[in-house]
């Protein structure tokens, strides 16, 4: 669907792009190695979307929610401690989903059984001083 290379200067269009195509799921997938840029993009897609709160990473608490102004709601979640799907059921993790509200999943591998509906997602991948970005739509 989407495939791009860029360097961190040109984040933002990357954000740019998904944001064009958020409408066909409200779930995005980020896979990608440590260090790849999956929180900073997130950062910058929620900012894009009118979060004016600080982006953290929800490392420890597995989930963190934004709220906008007239009351839409992100959820951003960091899975890479989970270690068995069972922990996502106590979390809620299903009924995140089936919020409607956008949900923005780092290292979701583990999840993926669970998503039975339309996702983006977005594979990241380190070469030297860019990042190529691969876009496609699974799911439904």
């Amino acid at each position: 669907m989407y495939s791009h290379r860029a360097n961190l200067q040109q984040v933002p269009e990357i954000a740019d792009n998904i944001l064009k195509h958020i409408s066909k799921a409200n779930i995005l997938l980020l896979e990608g190695d440590l260090g790849t840029g999956k929180t900073t993009l997130v950062k910058i897609i929620l900012k894009k979307l009118g979060v004016n709160s600080e982006v953290t990473s929800p490392t420890f608490n597995l989930v963190n929610e934004y709220r906008i102004e007239g009351g839409q709601v992100f959820y951003h979640f960091d899975l890479y401690r989970i270690r068995h799907i069972d922990e996502l059921e106590e979390i809620g993790f299903r009924e995140y989903l089936d919020s409607g509200n956008l949900c923005l999943v780092e290292w979701p591998e583990i999840a993926e059984p669970l998503i039975h509906d339309k996702a983006l997602k977005l594979k990241i991948v380190h070469q030297e001083d860019e990042r190529l970005y691969d876009l496609s739509i699974i799911g439904d």
